[in-house]
């Protein structure tokens, strides 16, 4: 019985460390900053790859296309002017190529393009400010499937209810968020930052 629960306990730690390990490696270790958010609110956008012949930076963050400047270490970058609060969605084209940045573990999908994203909150209670992160009561998110008796078939729905809504002492109010043509029930919550944006209007 001792060796059983002394393996037991080997086991654990086994696991454990393998799931610490699984979340390390979630974390990008570039060594690369990218993208950078600078004190005057411009953006450094950085990118390796000696072996490229081209690189531009495509975003709502640039007015077009623009070349970023290669060093001698093959390390790719570029700044942007000034930007005011918002979120921001980005890729690199490489030789012609998009790709995503590799140092930016922030990413989602439009429709099927993949993206890279930032939040920039240049004041408090600017636009961008709502799109991040705060310590306030937060939300929680559920994935359901319904039927549609309309299209003849079941449909995935994200649905979000507000911090305390378990405790099932008052009515709420309802608010529904259509994707439009084109989306899917991912668009509100990842793209739009619905979860973000309504626990910091129900905070404020």
């Amino acid at each position: 019985m001792k060796s059983f629960r002394l393996f037991s306990v080997i086991l654990l730690a086994v696991l454990a460390y393998g799931i610490a390990g699984a979340q390390q490696s979630l974390r990008i270790n570039t060594g690369i900053v990218s993208p950078e958010i600078n004190p005057d609110k411009s953006v450094t956008f950085r990118y390796s790859n000696p072996a490229a012949g081209s690189v531009l930076l495509s975003g709502d963050c640039v007015a077009d296309n623009v070349a970023m400047t290669k060093d001698a270490d093959g390390l790719w970058t570029y700044t942007t002017k000034p930007l005011k609060g918002e979120l921001y969605s980005y890729n690199f084209v490489v030789d012609g190529q998009r790709v995503l940045d590799p140092s930016n573990v922030y990413m989602t999908r439009d429709i099927a393009v993949w993206v890279n994203y930032f939040t920039l909150c240049a004041e408090p209670y600017d636009q961008g400010w709502y799109y991040e992160v705060h310590d306030v009561p937060h939300g929680n998110v559920s994935k359901v499937w319904y039927n549609s008796p309309t299209l003849g078939v079941d449909r995935h729905m994200t649905i979000y209810t507000p911090a305390g809504y378990e405790k099932g002492d008052k009515h709420y109010p309802v608010l529904y968020l259509l994707h439009g043509s084109g989306g899917d029930e991912d668009a509100w919550g990842d793209l739009g930052r619905a979860v973000q944006i309504l626990d910091n209007l129900i905070a404020e």
